[in-house]
């Protein structure tokens, strides 16, 4: 029997098939490119669909298993538009778009920051949902002529099957979802002039939301019986597919940014957790809870890195420059030392608008060692509010990495070193559609449980023990970037 995963990102989407042992049977991948500059981010929700819909026509033409169930993961807080007569009215925003920044303002101001915590578990922030409607409200005629809005997830679900049902970990990216009644807030949809119609049912991710349409079967060339399930937000189903089911690990996935999950003890809503930036959001596990760490700026920062650091590559020819970088910092100690807030930061200080700093070069400074200290920055920062976060009650042992950046050795390495805990590197290079199958197959009656889905389908490739040997270096390093972020993480 197989069950596939639809994962739709920002800049790509893919689909995998796994048998019911989570070996892949067939996958694919489609790039596209977003729009804008100069602080605009946006997606054209148009062309993501073409490229989903060409994807899953070369999953049907080209896959020799018949697929029982299906379920997607996608990108948050980015909303698409529909008028009556379905048509897509306008770009979708992505995170790190401007445009939100006053309307977050006035929320805080007129709302109150404990009041939408409460509600949503989310610290008001321009990121999310709400405040890009309200921005919408005050500045087009968007929300007037949308008859329904989606995120990518369900729009995708309504296009295959004209149902219209949204995960609760998806919905909870828009700062208008209840958490604890589980449903949309009219509440604060009302500041930006709308109600929950306009939006899909929330349910718990593995939800059967129905069958495939017969005509788009057919035009797919996939089985009429396939079946689709809730699945939910890209980092909530990639934690999943990382085996995040207990409070003692917590789940990190480098890509372009880096968010690092751990699950609550219980759900907790304090002015703490304002305070620091950290959020209570539904997890795929029924009546479980995480809360998220990030870093703005992991991939983009280490190819920032890497194209700045090779004009002082005297020999142009070799392409294997920081291969061999990468095999010089796992063992390197370097006073270089780096606040990762390059354009903008994470926890536990989340801003759209930050700078970073380098500090500790010499004339003998070499570019090695401000790799490393970039590398080394972003786990100080995720340490910083990982401390911060165990205020709270959270404590674990043990993390699992996943993404583009868990393929580098040094970096897990690192960052085992850093956190002195073990670090897990997962066998599956795509969790994220890994958790959405693993959604999809539960959904179908496969496992009795999520955990033993879990148990039977994530594996892990190797273990980074942290190094004895660089405590020292550490413990002295990690006190002097404390000291430098207390000073400068809010210049500009």
């Amino acid at each position: 029997m197989a069950y596939a995963g639809l994962d739709i990102g920002t800049s790509s989407s893919k689909v995998t098939v796994y048998d019911i042992s989570g070996n892949t049977l067939f996958s694919s991948i489609r790039y596209y490119d977003e729009i804008g500059g100069n602080g605009i981010r946006e997606l054209d929700p148009n062309t993501v669909v073409e490229n989903v819909l060409d994807l899953l026509k070369e999953l049907g033409n080209n896959c020799k298993h018949t697929i029982k169930g299906m379920a997607i993961t996608s990108l948050g807080e980015s909303l698409v538009f529909i008028d009556e007569k379905n048509n897509v009215i306008c770009n979708s925003f992505l995170t790190g778009d401007f445009r939100g920044i006053e309307e977050s303002e006035y929320l805080i101001n007129n709302i109150g920051q404990e009041r939408i915590m409460n509600i949503t578990g989310l610290p008001p922030n321009e990121l999310y949902s709400l405040p890009k409607l309200i921005w919408f409200k005050n500045n087009t005629d968007v929300l007037k002529r949308s008859k329904k809005i989606f995120f990518f997830e369900d729009y995708i679900a309504y296009l295959l099957t004209k149902k219209r049902i949204v995960s609760y970990s998806s919905a909870c990216r828009s700062m208008a979802f209840d958490i604890v009644k589980k449903e949309w807030s009219d509440y604060l949809l009302s500041l930006a002039g709308i109600n929950h119609e306009f939006f899909s049912q929330p349910v718990e991710s593995g939800t059967l939301i129905g069958n495939i349409l017969p005509d788009i079967a057919e035009s797919l060339n996939l089985s009429p019986d396939m079946k689709i399930y809730a699945g939910g937000h890209d980092q909530m189903c990639a934690a999943l597919g990382s085996g995040l089911i207990d409070e003692d690990t917590c789940e990190t996935s480098m890509g372009t940014c880096e968010f690092m999950l751990f699950l609550l003890p219980a759900l907790t809503t304090t002015k703490y957790m304002i305070e620091n930036d950290f959020t209570c959001i539904p997890y795929v596990l029924p009546n479980k809870y995480l809360s998220s760490l990030e870093v703005t700026t992991c991939g983009i920062l280490k190819n920032w890195g890497k194209q700045t650091l090779s004009y002082t590559n005297i020999d142009n020819n070799d392409n294997n420059f920081f291969d061999k970088i990468e095999d010089e910092i796992i063992n390197l100690q370097t006073e270089v030392l780096t606040l990762p807030q390059f354009g903008s930061s994470g926890n536990p200080n989340l801003s759209m608008d930050a700078r970073g700093t380098v500090t500790g070069l010499t004339i003998h400074t070499k570019p090695e060692e401000i790799y490393l200290s970039l590398i080394e920055g972003m786990s100080f920062q995720l340490l910083l509010a990982y401390e911060k976060l165990k205020a709270i009650g959270v404590s674990v042992n043990k993390m699992v990495a996943t993404g583009g950046g868990a393929a580098s050795d040094a970096t897990l390495q690192i960052r085992a070193n850093i956190f002195n805990m073990p670090v897990y590197r997962t066998e599956s290079k795509e969790t994220g559609a890994l958790g959405a199958m693993i959604l999809a197959a539960y959904g179908a009656g496969e496992f009795p449980s999520l955990h033993d889905g879990i148990d039977k389908i994530v594996k892990y490739s190797k273990k980074f023990e942290p190094n004895s040997k660089t405590q020292d270096y550490y413990l002295n390093k990690y006190e002097k970037y404390k000291h430098v972020y207390s000073l400068m993480h809010d210049y500009i």
